[in-house]
């Protein structure tokens, strides 16, 4: 098995095959506009601005990927978890969704030496540290929705073992 095959397994356990821990459709999978901005602290990050950054950062890594120009973001880090306050919860999935879908097809159609190729001349780092590093960050925040939905009370443990 390629490294593009690898990518693509890790990127599907991600999005939408559960392996070693829920995929992302699980995770977000009947969570309602109330669930998914709800915090237990004012400190504390929502199911909703965490798929925001989700979406940021995936898509900023996915446009870099196609030659596409990632301006810095100027703001920092923490503006990256945008309220979902003012912004319809079914759009933002929508947007997670078809972002995913796009990265599933974007590693498809690569050149399997595309993953020893660095990221920018400037850069030590190739595309495949760079996705193996998207794929962690990622199923890092798989687990911080699945343990606020188990906070709420909303996380079905049946669920959990399919």
């Amino acid at each position: 098995m390629g490294a593009k095959q690898i990518f693509l397994r890790q990127l599907s356990a991600c999005h939408d095959e559960n392996h070693w821990f829920a995929c992302l459709q699980q995770a977000l999978a009947g969570v309602t506009d109330e669930e998914a901005n709800w915090k237990r602290a004012d400190s504390d990050h929502s199911i909703h601005e965490i798929v925001n950054h989700l979406i940021v950062y995936n898509s900023r890594c996915l446009d870099r990927f196609k030659g596409e120009p990632v301006p810095p973001i100027e703001e920092g880090n923490e503006a990256t978890f945008q309220s979902g306050e003012n912004l319809d919860w079914s759009v933002t999935v929508a947007q997670l969704t078809t972002m995913m879908d796009e990265w599933l097809q974007a590693i498809s159609e690569s050149r399997e030496s595309m993953w020893l190729t660095p990221v920018t001349e400037e850069s030590g780092e190739t595309w495949g540290t760079v996705l193996a590093n998207m794929m962690i960050h990622t199923s890092y925040h798989i687990g911080q929705i699945v343990y606020i939905r188990k906070q709420q009370g909303a996380w079905d443990v049946e669920e959990e073992a399919r």
